[in-house]
């Protein structure tokens, strides 16, 4: 019914309305804007491209008038199929088996717009208005999507000029998702508002907004719009469908009265948003305080303009093509930050990344050309932006421990259990664990894990080679705030932890946990490596903590620091400058002048600290 009415439509204003279309009260409609979706997944892109390039016969369409294409690459002998121009703009990301990878927009006005003074001259148009149609829309479509449109072209060999535009589902961060930006009713509805307003200056109206008729689908909409009138209907044939338009037309009226109803319930429901919006407008305030703020970091975050990098590069502009840009070695197209070399057939994205294909240089040479041209503020511009692109697609590497030294081991256990007076079984389970080994040096490495997944993040260092080795270190890529050295003792390891203790080196959390002799209670032995970072997540869930810091000025301030974080946490201070020197004390009190060592020891602790072990 849809194409038979679209085709009466046609028939009727050539035969009795040439200045436009009348409805039932004799006063003529504004022209309406139109746009419908399609959602292509892979096995529809190719199908509706041979569509749109012709390669499929066109009944409706006449072979002699050739389309316009005004986003995208025009066709050649090595061009690429729509399908991967799409592909290639979603990237590397993984892509779900029944994901839609492209939306087809099919954008045009009623024939009323294109032809006032005879809507059914199927085929025909006014030039100028033609012109203003279409570039409104390719600014729409730029300023609404930028590069996530692949394609759009013109199609003028029909009875009704209208758009084709390919859109690449991305959503703000880059991912694949046309459910966030098409999913139900009211995004739909918001992408209507948007071409409508953006048509609007050319005289076009929206539909009406909430009606509960069905929308007509892509395939449905092209068949009517593009059929041309059929002139052999009888008389009867013709009345019959007057009369299908008559219903139509009182249908329409029915859905006027229910738009105005809901009008009247929409101002009941503003009056009650009132009060909400004075209650909301000091947020606001905060918000645009806050905008303001950090507006120049925002501008920071642009990058130069691709097409005047270009032209300084000695590229001449196409001028049948605006986002064509060429010499004797490249043809580049340009799309906001992104460009693509035709000739070389690879792309980059960012000023920098085009000066350095142009002008084949390092990411130096390139700061240093762009300097020269532009100036070292907008030159910081592309740098920041380019940065920001690395930090998002550049993969961190993951922390790789220190390989272990089988053959270093047993020097490095002598020094934990002569010179630190540790139990050989102790240091031998936390060996056993992986948790304490020898590196290739004869450092003690003690493994760095996050408190919730048990994921290694770093290893401190302890040297232990030759006499008085002073050696204390993180290994190369650690992570100190997200991981210390622990491990656990008392009752049974799948019992809940019950209590935690935070020493300042992994040593002195063994040195404490052999002071305190106890298997009453699961206790987890955390070192914080002399720096006060602590887990504080993990130790807000644990309801008895205790910080056993060092008794020396540091020690002290950090334990301060602390307890300000975690208020209802226990203090415990050694005797002894620190734990492990209490616990060698055990063992050689005798012989120890211990007043004048504890002296020394704050003496020189207190003249600044850096990791203890």
């Amino acid at each position: 019914m849809a194409i038979a009415t679209a085709a009466l439509k046609l028939c009727v204003s050539q035969r009795g309305h040439p200045s436009g279309h009348p409805t039932a009260t004799g006063k003529k409609n504004m022209p309406h804007a139109i746009a419908r979706i399609a959602k292509l997944k892979a096995g529809n892109v190719g199908s509706s491209e041979q569509h749109t390039k012709r390669v499929r016969e066109t009944p409706n369409a006449n072979p002699e008038i050739d389309n316009i294409r005004f986003i995208g690459q025009a066709d050649t002998a090595n061009s690429q199929t729509l399908e991967a121009l799409v592909r290639q703009r979603i990237g590397e990301q993984t892509i779900r088996k029944n994901a839609v990878l492209c939306v087809e927009m099919l954008l045009t006005a009623s024939p009323e717009y294109f032809r006032p003074d005879d809507p059914g001259k199927a085929g025909y148009y006014h030039p100028e208005r033609l012109e203003a149609f279409q570039r409104t829309v390719h600014k729409w479509l730029d300023d609404q999507y930028g590069d996530r449109i692949v394609r759009a072209e013109l199609h003028l060999d029909e009875a009704t000029p209208h758009v084709h535009a390919y859109l690449v589902p991305l959503d703000e961060r880059g991912k694949l998702n046309c459910r966030g930006l098409f999913g139900g009713r009211q995004k739909l509805s918001k992408f209507q508002d948007s071409y409508a307003e953006a048509m609007s200056p050319l005289g076009l109206e929206r539909g009406i907004k909430g009606s509960r008729a069905r929308h007509t689908q892509v395939k449905e909409y092209y068949a009517a719009v593009t059929k041309s009138p059929d002139l052999t209907l009888d008389m009867t044939t013709i009345q019959h469908q007057l009369a299908d338009r008559t219903r139509a037309i009182k249908e329409k009226e029915q859905a006027r009265r229910t738009a105005k109803a809901l009008a009247k319930e929409k101002s009941v429901l503003q009056q009650r948003l009132i009060e909400a919006e004075t209650r909301i407008k000091t947020q606001n305030k905060e918000i645009e305080k806050w905008k303001t703020k950090y507006a120049d970091i925002a501008n920071k975050m642009r990058d130069l303009s691709l097409a005047k990098v270009a032209y300084e590069l000695g590229l001449d502009p196409d001028p049948k093509d605006k986002h064509k840009w060429q010499n004797q070695h490249h043809i580049i197209n340009i799309t906001g930050s992104k460009f693509y070399d035709w000739k070389q057939t690879t792309g980059g994205g960012g000023a920098i990344d085009l000066v350095m294909h142009v002008n084949e240089c390092d990411f130096k040479q390139s700061v240093a050309w762009l300097n020269e041209r532009f100036g070292e503020g907008l030159t910081l511009e592309a740098v920041t932006y380019k940065t920001r692109e690395i930090i998002q697609k550049e993969p961190v590497l993951e922390f790789t421990p220190p390989v272990p030294d089988q053959s270093k081991w047993q020097a490095v256990r002598k020094y934990l259990t002569r010179e630190r007076k540790l139990p050989s079984g102790l240091v031998d389970r936390l060996h056993q664990q992986g948790l304490v080994y020898a590196d290739k040096n004869q450092n003690a490495v003690f493994i760095r894990r996050s408190m919730d997944e048990e994921k290694i993040t770093g290893a401190s260092l302890r040297g232990t080679a030759g006499y008085n080795n002073t050696f204390k270190g993180l290994a190369k890529g650690s992570k100190r705030n997200q991981g210390w050295f622990y491990f656990h003792q008392g009752e049974q390891s799948s019992d809940p932890i019950r209590r935690v203790v935070l020493v300042e080196s992994p040593i002195d959390a063994m040195s404490l946990a052999v002071l305190e002799r106890t298997d009453s209670k699961k206790t987890l032995y955390v070192s914080t490596d002399g720096t006060g970072q602590i887990p504080t997540e993990f130790l807000a869930e644990v309801k008895e903590v205790v910080i056993a810091l060092d008794n020396d000025r540091s020690g002290r301030e950090m334990a301060q620091k602390v307890m300000s974080q975690l208020p209802n946490a226990i203090r415990k201070t050694p005797k002894a400058i620190d734990w492990n020197q209490e616990l060698v004390n055990t063992f050689n009190w005798s012989s120890l002048n211990r007043s004048n060592e504890i002296k020394q020891h704050q003496h020189e602790q207190d003249r600044g600290r850096g990791l203890s072990l």
